[in-house]
Formats: structure tokens, C-alpha cells, sequence
């Protein structure tokens, strides 16, 4: 797969195993942790949200083993942009692309309504005042300042790169892993095991129900292992393909672990029943904690400190996959210069930018409409990539040649849950709508739209 933009930048990082990992975790652990425990909890109980969680990690770390073999088999940026490039060919991979690049912007929206979110949790004392409504939901000032804010300094580190970029992550993700399980184990040692009871309810509604739910949304709670795929030209030459297979699949074993952890910790220490569908379940139990009261601010700033390393971490893959966009001739020349020492194309950190800050103007009423669009996109994704590995398996049948190669079990159990996830994907919006849902509308809108840019960009050329 030949370069189509030979002036294109060098990536440049001499990331470690250690920070490989840190981008993989951090990555994937955002603020879910955080706001819809109490929503996994009031729909499959703590035994059911548990099952849940095992299985999607099964398939997820299954989907992750997949992406680990294709990258060392194609060791570029893009993710699954490159996967599909290589494989399947142009027309096909520049939609992929396309809706991937999508699903990472509206996740970057995602993060930023989320950090404003909990900030508004802290209690501070600042005033604030609704600007105007949007998808129901009032548009407020502090909403607006506070995403603007962020934003801008998420660009700039992504725009420096390399080793600072990996450093500020590593430094959010470890502190957060400390510092959350601290909590958790806290949990667990005053917590009282009769508050787990019923672990599987059996009606309104019944846990398989529940779990069911959850393992479908681990497309999109366990998304974010893909940044490893990402940085694979930023990676030490020290770290073998082998190790960072190994890191791939550790990371979502780890972050699947840590759900399961905060569905215990909470569960065993406030009666979960108890708990409102919606509230933030985890600051509640923190609450019944000796040192309670001070404790739950501090898990309100950990949160929010796990919001921004996610944030920045899809910020990078958003860049990354435009950045192979533009270097395979889909997307304008000119995005790919005016980069700064670790290779990275300002252009390419601008336009994204742009879209993140007009992406927060649309308030925390378009979030399911976002989550719907993410997870849509990605799955999507998972399932072309994990069919393109056996297709790239029968072109070259002696696998041992490849450094690394997942096991056939693996790559079965991929194909399959990565297609079921993507059938759940599209059928749950009209159930849950209760009629046709609006993200039907952004796909053709979207692909419309890159049809037009790449046809503007030939006619160019």
C-alpha cells in the first residue's frame, strides 16, 4: 500500500510499553465508570451487570486480538482506515475512514458535555444562565466556557505530540488507576455483602435483560483500544509487535475488570435497589464512606481528570485517521503540512478542533443521539476489520509469516460478536425511539458529505 502523498509528515513518538498501555486504558475508561453505574445496576442488578461486562470483554478483547494482528501486519496510522485500505481497497476503505474519523469527533463532543457535566456536580458556586435550547435541553453558558476551554489545550497537546503528549496521558491514567481503585477497595472492605442482594433479579425487568443491554454496549463502553493501533509509527523500535499484542488485549481485560469492580464497590455498599436509575451511583455510595463527604469531591475531580485523558486520547485517534485520509489522497494535500516536531499536521488538529468546539454548542440533549452515532460507526468498523483479517489470512495462508497472529478462536468469536454487535446497533435506535430515530438520518447525510469533499478534492487535482 503505496503512499499517495509522499510529502506527508513522519509520526514521531518512542512510545513505551508502558505508555502504550496508558493510551489503550485511559483510552477506553472515560465517565461511565461514573454516571451510569446506577443505570446498569436498576436494569441487570450487580450479578447480571457483572455477566454483562465478562462477555463483552470476551468479544471485545476477541475484536482487540484481531486489531493486533493487522497491525503488525500493516504497522501505519489510520487504524481501520489502513486495515480496510490494505485489504479491500479504496472505494470501501475511504467510508470506513470517513465514519470512523465521525464517530472519534463525536466522541471528543461526547467528553467535553461530560467534563462540563461534572464540574456542575462539584456544587461550585458560580452563577450560570441558559443561553438557549437545544435537542430539549437548555444550553448554558458555564456548559459552553468550560468545553471551550478544554478544547483548546487538548488541540495544542495533540499538536505537540510525541513524548509530551504520551507523558501528560500516562500521568492522567496511572493517577486515575490509583486513586479509583482506592476508592473501590474502600468500598469493598466497609461494604456490606447483604446489599448485593438480589445479585440476579428475576423480574421488572429480568437480569439477562439487563446484561444483555450492557454486553451490546461494550461496543461502545470498551471503544478506545484502538489508539494502540494508532500509534503503532510512534511506538519505541524496543517494544516487538508481540508485546504490543499483549498490551492490546490486556487493556480491555483491564478496563472490563474495572467496570466490574465499580458495579461491585457500589453495590455492596449502598442497598442497590435503592439507587435512582439515572443518578451518579458511585458518588452516592462514596457519600456512606468514612471521610465521606470528603471524599466525594475528590472522586468528582478523579472523573473528570479520567474525562480528559479520554478526551485527548480521542482527540488522537481522530487525527490519526484523518492524517491517513489525507496522506492516501482522499481528503486535501495541504492538511498534511505546517506539522510541528513530532510530525503532526496543524491543519489537521484545527479542523478537528473546529468540530469539537461546534460539536458542544449542541448541548448535553444531542448525547444519545452521539452515543447512537459512535457506536453505530464503530462497530461497523470492528466487524469489516475482523472479516478483512481471514480475507487477508486466505492471501497469505502461511500465517506463521506474520509477527503476530491471533488464535483462530479468537478471530471466530470476533467475526461474530463484532457482526452481532453491529445488527444490536442498528435495531435498538427505533426500539428505544419508539419510531425512526434521527441518527438514521446523519449516516446518508455524512457520506453525502464525504462524496462531495473527495469529489471537490479530485476535481482539484
Amino acid at each position: 500500500m503505496a503512499d499517495t502523498n509522499p510529502a506527508a509528515p513522519t509520526l514521531k513518538g518512542n512510545i513505551g510499553r508502558f505508555q502504550l498501555f496508558a493510551f489503550g486504558f485511559g483510552s477506553i475508561i472515560g465517565s461511565a465508570w461514573c454516571v451510569l453505574v446506577g443505570s446498569w445496576l436498576a436494569s441487570a442488578g450487580p450479578g447480571g451487570a457483572v455477566i454483562g461486562f465478562i462477555a463483552g470483554g470476551i468479544v471485545v478483547g476477541c475484536i482487540g486480538a484481531c486489531f493486533a494482528e493487522l497491525t503488525a501486519r500493516i504497522p501505519v496510522t489510520g487504524g481501520e482506515f489502513s486495515f480496510v485500505l490494505h485489504v479491500f481497497g479504496r472505494p470501501l476503505a475511504f467510508y470506513v475512514g470517513w465514519f470512523i474519523a465521525l464517530a472519534w469527533i463525536c466522541v471528543t463532543v461526547f467528553e467535553g458535555l461530560a467534563v462540563a457535566w461534572l464540574f456542575e456536580r462539584l456544587g461550585t458556586d458560580i452563577q450560570d444562565v441558559v443561553l438557549y435550547d437545544a435537542f430539549g435541553t437548555g444550553v448554558t453558558r458555564n456548559q459552553l466556557v468550560i468545553g471551550c476551554v478544554g478544547a483548546p489545550l487538548i488541540a495544542l497537546l495533540n499538536y505537540t505530540g510525541g513524548q509530551v503528549l504520551a507523558r501528560f496521558h500516562s500521568l492522567l491514567t496511572y493517577g486515575f488507576i490509583f486513586l479509583a481503585l482506592a476508592v473501590v477497595v474502600l468500598m469493598l472492605f466497609h461494604g456490606n455483602s447483604a446489599n448485593l442482594a438480589p445479585i440476579l433479579p428475576v423480574s421488572d425487568p429480568a437480569w439477562w435483560q439487563g446484561a444483555a443491554g450492557i454486553f451490546a454496549n461494550c461496543a461502545f463502553l470498551l471503544c478506545g483500544f484502538q489508539a494502540i493501533s494508532q500509534v503503532v509509527e510512534e511506538k519505541s523500535a524496543r517494544v516487538p509487535f508481540q508485546a504490543l499484542f499483549q498490551i492490546l488485549v490486556l487493556a480491555i481485560a483491564a478496563a472490563a475488570g474495572f467496570y466490574c469492580l465499580v458495579v461491585l464497590g457500589t453495590s455492596i455498599t449502598v442497598p442497590w435497589q435503592s439507587l435512582p436509575p439515572h443518578s451518579l451511583a458511585f458518588v452516592e455510595a462514596t457519600r456512606l464512606l468514612p471521610f465521606g463527604r470528603a471524599l466525594v469531591p475528590m472522586v468528582l475531580m478523579i472523573a473528570m481528570l479520567s474525562l480528559v485523558k479520554t478526551w485527548n486520547g480521542v482527540f488522537l485517534m481522530a487525527a490519526r485517521t484523518v492524517i491517513a485520509l489525507v496522506r492516501s489522497g482522499f481528503l486535501p494535500a495541504w492538511m498534511n503540512k505546517w506539522h510541528g516536531h513530532s510530525g503532526v499536521p496543524a491543519p489537521v488538529v484545527l479542523v478537528i478542533f473546529t468540530m469539537n468546539i461546534a460539536g458542544l454548542t449542541l448541548g448535553r440533549g444531542a448525547v444519545g443521539l452521539l452515543v447512537d452515532t459512535i457506536t453505530i460507526s464503530l462497530v461497523f468498523g470492528y466487524a469489516i476489520c475482523c472479516i478483512g483479517l481471514l480475507v487477508l489470512r486466505r492471501r497469505d495462508r502461511d500465517v506463521r509469516t506474520a509477527a503476530v497472529t491471533a488464535p483462530p478462536a479468537a478471530i471466530v468469536v470476533g467475526v461474530i460478536g463484532s457482526v452481532l454487535m453491529a445488527g444490536v446497533a442498528v435495531v435498538m435506535p427505533p426500539i428505544q425511539a419508539g419510531g425512526f430515530p434521527p441518527v438514521y438520518l446523519i449516516f446518508p447525510a455524512w457520506a453525502l458529505i464525504g462524496a462531495c469533499v473527495t469529489a471537490l478534492h479530485k476535481s482539484r487535482t
